[in-house]
């Protein structure tokens, strides 16, 4: 007869059975943080965005853009910003969890319909 295998029970023993490291020695509450939260760089970029001169974005142009293209194609304004944001991300030379959790986003979001039908 086969013995039936509890992953936790087995994880728990090995883990009573790895030697301590001296900074776990400390109590959880008392550890300082391994890796720092990214508030510093978005204050940074905030800040940036905040510095340059009013109409230096041409947000209005960008949107008017991509409204122009979305009639012009026959698509939907959101389709056509789903692919603008998916082609920046794809461009980016260093990715965060920000940028993976975007393009995860964006795909769920392009694809609801699929993904709606194979839930029924």
């Amino acid at each position: 007869m086969i013995k039936k295998k509890d992953t936790l029970k087995d994880l728990n023993e090995f883990m009573r059975n790895q030697p301590l490291k001296e900074e776990e020695e400390t109590s959880y509450l008392e550890k300082k943080p391994t890796a720092l939260a990214e508030v510093e760089r978005l204050k940074e970029d905030i800040k940036k965005l905040e510095e340059l001169p009013e109409g230096a974005l041409n947000e209005d142009k960008i949107a008017e853009l991509i409204s122009k293209t979305a009639l012009t194609h026959g698509l939907s304004e959101r389709q056509v910003l789903f692919n603008i944001c998916e082609k920046v991300l794809n461009t980016l030379k260093e990715t965060d969890s920000a940028d993976v959790m975007l393009h995860n986003t964006i795909l769920y979001l392009k694809h609801t319909d699929l993904v709606l039908s194979k839930l029924k």
